[in-house]
């Protein structure tokens, strides 16, 4: 399980070096897609196959069902760490995400995701907003 955000830069060859507390997890290789809300997501195997499961079990009839697994699977890349902890962030990754020098690596659960840090900044304080109101939204909904 993946948590915590931490801030990290950049190479000039596009190389990431993962927080130590994730790189066991990432030993056996993993897989590295374009997310949604222009973040990238870093899957371990393990978690890589229940998020293929997921986008296998697309309906393909819909076109919008097509266009995404064709995104999805086409922006996929696997990986391994180096001796380091650093990982290749391709430059097509980089530019979908809007990765410059710096990056904020945040665990979400069975994955991680790899945010430009200004970007980042932005999601953080709109997630802070809905952590903070919570209470609200809740009574809005009925629950």
């Amino acid at each position: 399980m993946f948590f915590g955000e931490h801030l990290h830069t950049l190479d000039a060859k596009g190389r990431l070096t993962l927080p130590s507390k994730y790189r066991s997890q990432f030993a056996e290789g993993f897989m590295i897609t374009k997310g949604e809300d222009f973040c990238l997501q870093i899957y371990p195997q393990r978690a890589w196959n229940n998020k293929q499961a997921e986008v296998e079990a697309l309906d393909t009839s819909s076109a919008r069902n097509r266009e995404y697994r064709r995104a999805f699977y086409s922006s996929t890349e696997d990986g391994e760490l180096d001796s380091q902890g650093r990982l290749i962030v391709s430059k097509r990754h980089r530019e979908y995400a809007g990765i410059g020098k710096d990056a904020a690596v945040i665990g979400a659960g069975e994955f991680v995701e790899v945010w430009s840090a200004q970007r980042w900044d932005s999601q953080r304080r709109s997630g802070d907003e809905a952590l903070g109101n919570r209470d609200e939204q809740g009574a809005d909904s009925g629950s």
